[in-house]
């Protein structure tokens, strides 16, 4: 008797754990894809989310796709991806042309920690005049910062002084400015220093300028706000975490980032290390005078970037909520 007692009871709990409701299981995950636009240290705090699976503390399936310099802002609007990590010049720009579905949710670097880097022998910025600077697509923020710079820092004007010519990728401009097809480049780190180890000039410094822009953004679509801001948060919060473990542990933070910028020396990436980490905001809120000035650069080429709102490019609340919440505080003192 009791052994068909103990058959019953075991074939009524195998029973149970067969039937019982879904929601005892864990969660799937929700996958996601996010888009980057160029090989920039800046971008670490997504690359360390992927290679340590940040995103399944917050219920996410987290993959990182390249979308070079031009795509970031059409995945966006193809709905191939409800986030894009780029600069804040496209966001920018498509409010500037009338244009106002894009949202700015964090800005993780707001200053251009660049410079324009030259030919030994150009040693003043009026040397530039009838030389050629290499630039990003036309458009983009490298490009867009030498007309700034050149015009509103230099006296200089552009496609008039000096020509300019779109050469690509950092990598490309810095083979362009060794093989002489260019004078000049504009250049962030690390690839500013490998310029500059290379026996190149550098000219003019942009952080000793003081220009702020929205350098590095995560940029989203405002039905994407309205509609699944749960989502966003939890991107949010990966993306921060990401920060702090890039702020507080080196080794994991060289690891990979030399796993990501191929061809850069460990040197390299170890002394460009304390740059980067005093230039990512660890409370990364989007800020109306950041956005401002950008619209103020931008107004040289587009005069109505001027009577552009700037409160409608960006979307603080998804970072005040988690820094009030106490979660930016707890990352640091573990």
């Amino acid at each position: 008797m009791l052994s068909n007692r103990l058959l019953i009871g075991a074939w009524f709990l195998a029973e149970w754990i067969a039937f019982a409701p879904f929601g005892h299981a864990a969660s799937p995950l929700e996958s996601l894809t996010i888009g980057y636009s160029s090989f920039s240290g800046d971008y670490v705090p997504l690359w360390i989310a992927i290679e340590d699976q940040l995103g399944k503390k917050y219920g996410l399936d987290l993959k990182a796709v390249y979308a070079g310099r031009a795509r970031p802002q059409q995945l966006l609007i193809s709905g191939e991806t409800p986030l894009v990590f780029t600069t804040g010049t496209g966001a920018l720009t498509s409010h500037v042309l009338g244009v106002k579905d894009q949202v700015i949710i964090l800005i993780f670097v707001n200053k251009v920690g660049g410079a324009i880097v030259s030919k030994p022998e150009i040693k003043s910025a009026d040397d530039l005049r009838g030389k050629v600077i290499g630039t990003g697509r036309p458009g983009a923020l490298a490009e867009t910062m030498v007309r700034y710079v050149l015009r509103s820092k230099l006296n200089l004007v552009p496609d008039r002084d000096v020509k300019l010519l779109p050469v690509g990728e950092p990598a490309l401009a810095l083979q362009s400015l060794e093989r002489g097809v260019v004078d000049a480049a504009s250049f962030s780190m690390p690839q500013l220093l490998v310029a500059k180890r290379m026996g190149f000039r550098e000219l003019v410094n942009y952080d000793k300028l003081g220009i702020v822009y929205p350098y590095n953004t995560a940029t989203t679509l405002r039905q994407t706000v309205s509609k699944n801001p749960e989502l966003l948060e939890k991107v949010s919060k990966t993306i921060i975490e990401g920060i702090s473990i890039f702020k507080t542990n080196k080794e994991k933070s060289l690891a990979v980032w030399k796993k990501y910028l191929r061809g850069v020396a460990d040197d390299v990436l170890e002394e460009t290390y304390p740059n980067t980490r005093s230039e990512l905001e660890q409370v990364p809120i989007p800020s109306l005078q950041v956005i401002k000035s950008g619209l103020d650069i931008l107004s040289l080429q587009y005069p109505q970037a001027k009577q552009t709102d700037p409160n409608l490019i960006i979307d603080p609340s998804f970072v005040r909520r988690i820094d009030q919440s106490g979660f930016i505080g707890s990352l640091y003192k573990k």
